[in-house]
């Protein structure tokens, strides 16, 4: 990304690619298109438009609208206020601003609270992993949280499992009428020891994932160790993360 002949129109075709596979099949991924504005009566250009399933949606008929930004510097909140207000006017039921630098941390907190919309910021080659419909029957989320300023306080970190009530999958997808998404405690304890920073903290939260899949039953040490090399990269430390089952299921777990 950071080589001299590496150009604009070399970054959007990255991202198409990336695109292309992260999509479920069947996707239409389309490029430099435009969307009629809602709100301000004119149409908006668009990098990439991606319509049909991805990852961790249950919709059929799903409209994504990406915004790729190629800076120099990270993308800061108010970027993130002004992507919000062009996916409101396009409609489109979620928005992707992607960039070569990252984000500042009150950009993604903003991308991620006060909006129905769903609003995804990331860096190109760490989108979500590709779809597969197995994912739909859940999914496990960490969740890092700050102590506060008291000396006893200690920041923490939880993982829970959520999925959706069988019964639920039954439907034709409505964003004003989703269906009810269960959740349950899976790990939480500090920071130091339900986080992703080293091996035995790895080991540690894989095993937890494990037993709460297995019904209890303790995991075989092997299948620790693969998932841990397998999916590391996907987990960064003191971020959110998630961990699908159809994940886990391709990796023999």
């Amino acid at each position: 990304m950071g080589d001299a002949d590496f150009t604009w129109r070399d970054y959007e075709d990255h991202i198409y690619e990336k695109l292309s596979e992260w999509a479920a099949p069947g996707a239409e991924v389309i490029f430099d298109q435009r969307l009629p504005g809602k709100f301000s009566g004119i149409d908006r250009q668009v990098d990439v438009v991606v319509k049909g399933r991805f990852a961790n949606v249950t919709g059929e008929e799903m409209t994504a609208a990406v915004d790729c930004k190629y800076y120099t510097r990270e993308i800061d909140v108010k970027k993130v206020d002004e992507f919000i207000g062009y996916i409101e006017d396009v409609q489109a039921d979620i928005g992707i601003l992607v960039t070569n630098k990252g984000f500042t941390p009150a950009a993604r907190r903003r991308a991620s609270r006060g909006i129905d919309l769903r609003v995804i910021v990331a860096e190109i080659d760490r989108l979500p992993p590709s779809y597969f419909s197995s994912w739909d029957e859940g999914y496990y989320e960490s969740d890092y949280y700050d102590g506060g300023p008291g000396a006893r306080d200690q920041d923490g970190a939880t993982i829970s499992y959520f999925y959706i009530d069988p019964v639920g999958l039954e439907y034709t997808f409505d964003p004003d009428r989703p269906p009810e998404q269960l959740d349950e405690p899976v790990l939480a304890g500090p920071a130091q020891e339900v986080s992703w920073g080293d091996d035995e903290a790895r080991a540690k939260c894989v095993a937890a994932i494990l037993r709460h899949r297995g019904g209890g039953a303790e995991p075989d040490p092997e299948d620790v160790k693969r998932v841990v090399l397998e999916l590391a990269y996907w987990w960064e430390d003191g971020q959110t993360w998630t961990l699908f089952d159809g994940q886990l299921t391709d990796l023999g777990v």
